[in-house]
């Protein structure tokens, strides 16, 4: 992607977007599969072919006739979870590892209200600014450490750091503060048409089981119905606290959602 917002060309033989679709005049594409060049693999099934079955995997077993598509060796392959069996099954890719999530939404009307600055247990809730990176820095790193590395990933501090320091930038970030420091996080990680999705919830261990975890996504997810807007979120299917903290807040799961990992 373009600093313009365009959508750069890809270098000749590193990926692709790949459609597939009927032939009748006025229909649109039913399968869209993004191959992007950093090794990520994003497949995207509708109508038809949504499930994933066995219409689906022959469709995308299309694929094999092109020499890039052949020729690709992915990093990752992300989305629905029927979507992404469909695609490693019509290629033949076979993940080293994978994390099965819940893709949950929750509609404006249906958020909880949380004032910015309230206090809920032992924590103040408020927005995050550019000065808070250092004392928000410890969490995200522990977030990392925990919640995404795999035993195929090398934490890198510095990139941990950008990536906080992005978020702040881009995104909203809401902390919890507890004794004159950040003990919990919760921000936004990406913007779509409707819908703010949220990522990154972390709370300090020494402070968990004491709602602060609650009260800090309910002081963003606010923020975010107050602009009219829906928020989405993933969490790990293993992950029970999580799961029942969304539902509680009145959070509905939508899909099955996989993340593979390929060595």
């Amino acid at each position: 992607m373009g600093s313009d917002g365009s959508i750069a060309a890809f270098p000749r033989g590193t990926g692709g977007i790949y459609l597939f679709g009927d032939r009748a005049p006025g229909s649109g594409p039913s399968i869209a599969v993004l191959l992007s060049p950093s090794g990520s693999a994003f497949p995207l099934l509708s109508g038809p072919y949504d499930s994933g079955g066995p219409e689906a995997a022959l469709a995308l077993a299309g694929l094999k006739g092109s020499r890039t598509a052949r020729a690709y060796r992915p990093s990752a392959c992300v989305g629905a979870a029927d979507h992404v069996r469909a695609l490693e099954r019509a290629i033949d890719w076979k993940p080293a590892l994978d994390v099965e999530y819940d893709a949950m939404s929750l509609v404006p009307a249906a958020a909880p209200g949380a004032a910015p600055g309230a206090f809920r247990g032992p924590a103040e809730y408020r927005r995050a600014g550019a000065d808070d990176l250092d004392g928000l820095y410890p969490l995200a790193a522990e977030y990392e450490r925990s919640e995404v590395m795999t035993a195929m990933h090398a934490f890198d501090p510095r990139a941990c750091k950008a990536a906080q320091a992005r978020s702040l930038r881009d995104h909203v970030v809401y902390v919890a503060v507890a004794r004159g420091r950040i003990v919990a996080r919760a921000q936004t990680n990406a913007r779509g048409w409707a819908y703010d999705q949220i990522g990154g919830v972390f709370v300090d261990p020494a402070y968990r089981g004491l709602g602060i975890g609650r009260g800090v996504v309910e002081a963003l997810v606010a923020d975010i119905a107050a602009r009219g807007r829906g928020a989405s979120l993933f969490v790990k299917k293993s992950n029970a606290a999580a799961r029942s903290l969304y539902l509680g807040l009145g959070f509905a799961t939508i899909r099955d959602y996989r993340v593979s990992y390929f060595a």
